[in-house]
């Protein structure tokens, strides 16, 4: 039986709701592949390719971890990337592993930007002269992203510090025991925006929140 008008509308309606939930899935899947990319170049001591994650045509884009302050502009991050962690600086024992999990992420209606945001445990060992320092990590990567040329890109990067704990001790005694802002390869571009690390004196609410929908 041939379908009426108002029939064939209704399924070309349908099809193109679900090829757009096609297309949302897909950006979300790309999204979470970036973020995972990332990660493993961090782990496997690949640091210098990370700034090629960056957005480049895109003002604005920058980048913040723990308190080492405000990276703005790829030359600034890329800075970062091959002094503050440079893979230079890996040698025998070296461990720095920060998983990306439980990821919300909001895309907005043209599929050209997005918010997200990761639980992330994490584990280090620093090997010093005549020493190794072993720690237990927790934050959030609190982040946003941008399409170009196809591709989506890290738009704005921020590592959100709950705890980095020595392993013997535990985040109650002694919540931060390392900082980038005592490293002086570490020369951002502006101070640190946020940074509130456990205290077992305060209540935390674990900021940053999820991100919100976009409005459009």
């Amino acid at each position: 039986m041939a379908m009426t008008l108002q029939e064939l509308e209704v399924e070309v309606k349908n099809l193109k709701e679900q090829v757009a939930d096609g297309a949302y899935a897909r950006d979300y899947l790309e999204i979470w592949k970036l973020q995972s990319l990332y990660a493993h170049l961090y782990y496997i001591g690949k640091r210098s390719e990370v700034p090629g994650l960056f957005a480049r045509n895109t003002p604005g884009v920058n980048m913040e971890i723990e308190d080492s302050g405000v990276y703005e502009g790829i030359e600034s991050i890329t800075r970062f990337w091959n002094t503050v962690f440079s893979d230079k600086k890996i040698g025998p024992g070296h461990l720095a592993i920060h998983m990306t999990v439980n990821p919300v992420i909001e895309i907005n209606k043209d599929r050209t930007r997005a918010r997200g945001i990761w639980h992330s445990h994490g584990y280090c060992s620093f090997v010093g002269e005549d020493s190794y320092k072993q720690f237990l990590c927790l934050g959030k990567y609190d982040m946003e992203y941008v399409k170009e040329d196809g591709k989506w890109k890290i738009y704005k990067f921020a590592y959100r510090q709950a705890f980095m704990c020595p392993y013997e001790k535990g985040w109650v005694e002694v919540p931060v025991d390392a900082s980038l802002a005592a490293s002086p390869d570490n020369k951002p571009d502006k101070p640190t925006t946020f940074y509130t690390p456990y205290n077992r004196h305060k209540i935390s609410n674990m900021e940053p929140l999820p991100p919100e929908p976009y409005p459009d």
